[in-house]
């Protein structure tokens, strides 16, 4: 019955799945001299192309190339979203609540800032379809107080009106702290209503990457923002595999880094032992062995027999990570980086 239902959306998601870059794609961007190279190549030779055509050329910036390339993706999930129903489409409906956060951050900052935001609405990238935000209001408040009056009535509300100001020192940082941790309480709740057996995998995928965050926010926000332990515990995620309500409070009352480092060398931590592992460059590519660990766990999902959730989520977080390496790539020309080096800080590997 359970492959029955996804029989559909998954023989969509393959012809999809056959459009995307291969080794050979990124090769050739590496090797291409410039961002006008690696635009053209895009444009020319990918299935990028139809959102690239009407991307102003003469000032060509990362920007210009990522906002089309994410509103791809928006394009994708709204297609794979038409061939479920109920749960199923809720779960996939998470990706469309974290580009809505993504949204109010930027306008949020630009507030805070005391920029116009209404010249903020070209960059942001949402569900016209799906989103709840009320982006036509948003786009026109002069304050901060009206900004949240246009946001009654939606679960950002609630989260927003505690903070009175919005200064850029004191209150942004809680502000968008506020909100991932609001995202992930949402996509918590609805993995959770998930059947178990069919969708085991992602389930613990899915976990697996809360519990690196959590060990990445901890370990970060011991050594280089000397956070409180209320300001840890605050927004520290729940629902992870290995570090429950009881770790998370072990780990906010860590002193020192030394401390850190032997609680994170318990056995129940040995999967994430890759994170802190590296003398070199501990602190510089951390991001990335979370995303590399990442990106190989949501391949082999793809790939496996799951019967759930698990190729249609799969393959939209593999979207994520193809627009992460090509973002990457854009910023090696930026800096004029050698193809060894952007190499590196890809996500995939190619060895």
């Amino acid at each position: 019955m359970a492959n029955s239902r996804y029989a559909c959306v998954n023989a969509k998601i393959m012809a999809m799945r056959a459009k995307m870059l291969s080794d050979e794609d990124y090769r050739q961007m590496i090797r291409e001299p410039d961002l006008n190279g690696v635009f053209n190549y895009l444009k020319n030779e990918t299935y990028y192309a139809p959102f690239l055509k009407n991307v102003e050329t003469s000032h060509l910036h990362r920007q210009a190339v990522e906002i089309p390339l994410n509103r791809m993706q928006i394009f994708e999930i709204e297609k794979i979203m038409h061939f479920l129903y109920d749960k199923d489409k809720r779960v996939l409906n998470s990706f469309l609540v974290k580009a809505d956060v993504e949204a109010l951050r930027l306008l949020i900052r630009g507030l805070s800032r005391g920029a116009n935001i209404t010249e903020i609405a070209p960059m942001l990238v949402y569900s016209k379809k799906y989103s709840t935000l009320p982006m036509d209001n948003l786009i026109k408040a002069k304050s901060w107080d009206e900004f949240k009056k246009f946001l009654i009535g939606t679960d950002y509300y609630r989260i927003l009106e505690i903070y009175k100001t919005l200064s850029i020192d004191e209150d942004l940082f809680p502000i968008e702290k506020s909100l991932e941790r609001h995202y992930y309480d949402q996509l918590r709740r609805l993995i959770n209503q998930l059947p178990q057996k069919e969708n085991n995998k992602l389930i613990l995928t899915l976990k697996k990457g809360i519990d690196l965050l959590n060990l990445i926010w901890f370990y970060r926000g011991k050594k280089f923002y000397h956070l409180s332990r209320e300001e840890l515990l605050a927004y520290a995620l729940r629902g992870g595999l290995r570090i429950k309500t009881e770790d998370i409070q072990q780990l906010t009352e860590i002193k020192t880094m030394d401390d850190f480092k032997q609680v994170i060398a318990r056995p129940q931590y040995n999967e994430y032992a890759f994170l802190f592992n590296h003398t070199k460059s501990l602190d510089l590519h951390m991001e990335r062995r979370r995303e590399r660990f990442q990106y190989y766990a949501f391949k082999s999902l793809y790939n496996s027999n799951d019967t759930g959730l698990s190729k249609p989520f799969a393959f939209i977080r593999m979207i994520d990570f193809e627009i992460a390496d090509i973002v990457s790539i854009i910023e090696s020309k930026r800096y004029r980086m050698s193809a060894t080096d952007t190499e590196e800080f890809l996500i995939r590997s190619f060895n």
